[in-house]
C-alpha cells in the first residue's frame, strides 16, 4: 500500500531534519578543526567557514592573512612539539641541525624540493647558513608563528610562506634575502656563477619572462662576476620588463650585465 500524502510529509521532515543535523555537525566538527588551527572561538571559526564556503584550508588562509581584524593576539605555538619534529630529520652526527634530512622533511609538508618554497622556508625561519637549519631557528620562529603540530605548520606554509612569495614586495624581500643565504662566506661580495645559474631558474620561475634567455645569455659569457647589484637589479628587471621587451630603455640605469642582455636579446630580433 501506497504511503499517503499525510506519511510523504512526515517521511520528508525526517529527511530534512536528519539532513539539517548531519550538516550541523559536519559544520561543527570544521569549526574545531579550524579553532585547533588559528585558535579562534567557535563563534568566529563558525563565521569563517562561512565565508569561505566551508574549506577549512581557505580558513585559515583567509584568518592568517587578516589575523588584526579578528582582535586576537597569534597564538603561541608549542616548543615541546616542534622540538619533537625537528628531531626527526637532525643530522645523523649533530642533533641540533638539519641538513643531510631537509628534502624529507620538505617531501612531508608538502614542498617539492626543486621548487621556491625550498628557498622560502629558510628565509621565514631566518637560517644564517645556506642549506642547514639550526634548531633555534626552527623552533623559535615557528613558537612565533604560532606552530604546535605538523598540521599547523603545512598551514603556515601555504598561508604565509607561499602566499607571501605570491605578493611582489614579499617577493622581493626573499629575493634580496637570498644574495646573502646564497654567499659561501659573510666578507664575500659575489656568490660564484655555477650557483646563480643553478638558482635563479628555481626562484624566478614565473616571475621573469625572459628567465631562460636569461641563463642563455649568461652560459655564452665567461663567467661573470654576480655582485649584489647584479643579483637584486635584476630581480627588480624581471618585475620591470614587459614580455614584448618594448618598455626596454637603453640609457636606463641597470648593471652592465643586463645592459649587455639587453642588447644580445635586441640581435636576438633581428
Amino acid at each position: 500500500q501506497s504511503p499517503s500524502p499525510e506519511e510523504w510529509r512526515e517521511k520528508s521532515k525526517e529527511h530534512t531534519h536528519t539532513r539539517t543535523m548531519s550538516s550541523r555537525t559536519k559544520r561543527r566538527n570544521l569549526a574545531k578543526q579550524l579553532q585547533s588551527l588559528t585558535g579562534v572561538s567557535r563563534k568566529a571559526a563558525e563565521d569563517l567557514l562561512a565565508r569561505n564556503g566551508d574549506d577549512v584550508q581557505r580558513a585559515v588562509n583567509y584568518f592568517f592573512n587578516n589575523q588584526s581584524s579578528f582582535g586576537t593576539k597569534k597564538k603561541k605555538g608549542d616548543v615541546n612539539e616542534l622540538k619533537k619534529i625537528f628531531q626527526k630529520y637532525v643530522d645523523d652526527d649533530d642533533p641540533k641541525v638539519m641538513q643531510e634530512k631537509y628534502g624529507e622533511f620538505l617531501e612531508d609538508i608538502g614542498v617539492p624540493e626543486d621548487e621556491v618554497g625550498s628557498f622560502a622556508i629558510p628565509w621565514k625561519l631566518k637560517a644564517q647558513e645556506m642549506g642547514k637549519i639550526e634548531e633555534k631557528e626552527f623552533v623559535t620562529t615557528l613558537c612565533e608563528e604560532g606552530v604546535d603540530s605538523m598540521a599547523t605548520l603545512k598551514s603556515w606554509v601555504k598561508s604565509s610562506v607561499m602566499q607571501e612569495l605570491d605578493r611582489e614586495d614579499g617577493f622581493k624581500e626573499f629575493y634580496f634575502w637570498m644574495f646573502e643565504y646564497l654567499k659561501e662566506e659573510s666578507k664575500r661580495k659575489t656568490i660564484d656563477f655555477d650557483i646563480a645559474i643553478e638558482v635563479w631558474p628555481v626562484v624566478l620561475k614565473g616571475k621573469f619572462a625572459f628567465l631562460d634567455k636569461w641563463i642563455e645569455f649568461l652560459k655564452q659569457e665567461t663567467k661573470p662576476k654576480i655582485n649584489k647589484d647584479v643579483w637584486d637589479q635584476l630581480g627588480e628587471f624581471a618585475f620591470y620588463i614587459k614580455d614584448d621587451f618594448s618598455n626596454w630603455d637603453p640609457a636606463g640605469a641597470w648593471p652592465v650585465l643586463i645592459d649587455s642582455f639587453a642588447e644580445w636579446m635586441e640581435k636576438q630580433k633581428k
